[in-house]
């Protein structure tokens, strides 16, 4: 399945590293893949807040959806213990956050 194409820049940026997540995913590599997939979300929280992107935050924001699709990926596989507690911790640091505390982003979490 295809990453939802998606027209701004950042979200196509995602949209690729998603496609690579899915592919790690495909071979098996569930903590590189989680891994990946918490680097990525973390840098988005902290730039939603730093660059303000909450200015542009709306129905539409396409990185959401791009992080979103990610993370279904992910939910697909019966990822093994270890990878599934440090997905967990992730989304817990990212929960805690001022990005997620005062703008609800990811609001799929």
């Amino acid at each position: 399945m295809k990453v939802p194409l998606l027209t701004r820049p950042i979200a196509q940026e995602i949209s690729t590293v998603g496609e690579q997540i899915a592919e790690v995913l495909k071979v098996g590599m569930y903590k590189q893949a989680v891994t990946m997939c918490l680097q990525l979300l973390k840098s988005m929280a902290n730039h939603f807040v730093e660059d303000e992107h909450y200015c542009y935050f709306d129905d539409m924001y396409s990185p959401e959806y791009a992080l979103k699709w990610i993370y279904e990926e992910i939910n697909k596989y019966k990822i093994d213990e270890e990878s599934q507690v440090l997905l967990d911790i992730g989304h817990s640091e990212i929960m805690d956050s001022e990005c997620y505390q005062e703008y609800g982003y990811p609001s799929y979490l």
